[in-house]
């Protein structure tokens, strides 16, 4: 699934092949006049899901749905089916990752998979659900990038605290400011571009593969972001190890233990 080329991609790079990742949910020849449409596309706002509707010429099949990705079809339910769902399984970002044997054929695709945001609160939110895992967790790593170490100072008593709990912290920032007091964290202070567009936190789970966590967020405009997060281990990993290769290895860049 994750090639040579994947491995070599930067943090930009990643976020794009997650949005390019997009399902679509097919809905044929249900009634104009039928909500359902507008329903799911609330009920999926943050997943990868892409809802359209289509009319054959035929007016066969009927109230159906298929859900595919770029290179196949990988479930097809009545949309009755769908309504149950919507009526029986709450929404939200909090409710990722949900599994529903009654629904399985079509939540087996979307859980343990990649989301998408331009909204800043639900990155955000993403931001705050990783940070709240490996403080469960207790153990393993998480890396944060802030963009500047300025703007750590804000999120200070969250980052020491997940070091005392024994979460090795790894933040990272362009030095445009006297970075704060982490505790046992490792702070990163790297002046390059990379570290400078682009919002990440990323949890390793622990040794839990079911916890491993990332968000990926690049500035395209003041304060304007297109992010994903993912919950794929595979995805979780590649983004450590580019992490790991590029910045470990500038010791000059690194300060420990402040």
């Amino acid at each position: 699934m994750y090639t040579d080329s994947t491995s070599l991609m930067n943090l930009r790079d990643r976020i794009e092949y997650i949005r390019h990742r997009e399902k679509e949910l097919r809905l044929f020849n249900v009634d104009p006049t039928d909500a359902i449409h507008e329903d799911l596309g609330a009920y999926f706002e943050t997943l990868n899901v892409r809802i359209t509707a289509e009319r054959t010429a035929s007016g066969a099949p009927e109230d159906v749905a298929v859900l595919s990705d770029a290179t196949e079809v990988l479930a097809v339910v009545d949309v009755a089916n769908l309504r149950e769902l919507l009526d029986d399984v709450p929404t939200g970002a909090s409710q990722l990752g949900i599994a529903d044997g009654k629904y399985e054929d079509v939540l087996r695709h979307l859980k343990e998979t990649t989301f998408t945001s331009y909204d800043r609160q639900q990155l955000l939110y993403a931001s705050r659900e990783i940070e709240d895992r490996a403080r469960r967790v207790g153990q393993g790593s998480i890396h944060a990038g802030f963009q500047r170490c300025s703007v750590m100072a804000d999120q200070q008593s969250v980052y020491t605290d997940l070091a005392r709990r024994g979460v090795s912290v790894h933040a990272y920032g362009v030095p445009d400011a006297t970075p704060p007091d982490l505790g046992s964290g490792h702070l990163h202070a790297i002046s390059t571009d990379e570290i400078a567009e682009t919002w990440f936190v990323v949890f390793d789970g622990g040794g839990n593969e079911t916890q491993k966590t990332a968000l990926l967020a690049h500035e395209h405009d003041e304060n304007a972001y297109y992010g994903s997060w993912t919950y794929d281990p595979g995805l979780v990993d590649h983004v450590l190890a580019h992490l790991g290769q590029t910045y470990d290895s500038a010791p000059d860049d690194v300060l420990s233990g402040l």
